[in-house]
């Protein structure tokens, strides 16, 4: 467990961070329906990319129970991404939905609605403790002001070096005022933490704390 702006906060090895003093579980960039949409456009990739990611988010809210999950944005791929889930999909989504008293859809770039079907409130930020939850920094955000955010939309990766050998994998970012969640999808990408895009919302060096074998590592 780590400390963020005042907040307790448990990083956990699916990708999810949860917050024990309010039993909230917040997710981001789960990014549903990416593979049919890429499979649309005639790219030769599965689309089970939802079946795995609600399989996995399953996992995460029974093993924490938390009373509330937040998504935090870019939930589904696109805006046409509802109408393309398979039935199948949607009644496990709903059945997930209802494992928890609050869910939550945070707007973010790609869904800035979620579909009509899916049970739960629609924000476009939530403020809890004098945090900000939203998809990505406002653009009041700066590393000299601003209040302290929890975000998705980057996707971070971290990179390891060692023996003449390279791995990479997703992080959690967190610096002062800042935590940046790795994306929960199954057919995500990366941005590396150490793009300059990143280190300048920083306030200070961020620390990473990398996602291998469903658990967490503090690599910096």
């Amino acid at each position: 467990m780590i400390r963020f702006a005042g907040l307790a906060v448990v990083l956990d090895g699916s990708g999810a961070a949860y917050l024990p003093d309010h039993a909230m579980l917040i997710v981001s960039d789960l990014h549903l329906e990416k593979g049919s949409g890429a499979a649309a456009r005639g790219r030769l990739v599965p689309a089970l990319d939802s079946h795995d990611t609600l399989a996995r988010l399953r996992r995460a809210v029974e093993a924490w129970r938390p009373r509330c999950v937040i998504c935090l944005g870019d939930s589904f791929h696109d805006g046409a991404a509802g109408s393309r889930m398979a039935e199948a999909d949607r009644a496990a989504l709903a059945s997930l939905c209802a494992l928890a008293e609050e869910w939550i859809w945070i707007g973010g770039n790609h869904d800035p609605h979620a579909p009509d079907f899916c049970e739960g409130a629609r924000l476009p930020e939530l403020r809890l403790d004098g945090v900000v939850l939203r998809h990505e920094p406002g653009e009041e955000h700066k590393p000299e002001r601003g209040a302290p955010e929890i975000v998705g939309h980057f996707h971070p990766k971290a990179r390891l070096k060692g023996g003449g050998y390279g791995f990479s994998g997703p992080c959690f970012c967190v610096s002062d005022d800042l935590m940046i969640l790795p994306a929960f999808g199954a057919y995500t990408g990366g941005l590396s933490c150490s793009a300059p895009v990143l280190r300048a919302l920083h306030r200070n060096e961020p620390r990473l704390f990398m996602l291998h074998g469903g658990k967490v590592w503090r690599v910096a």
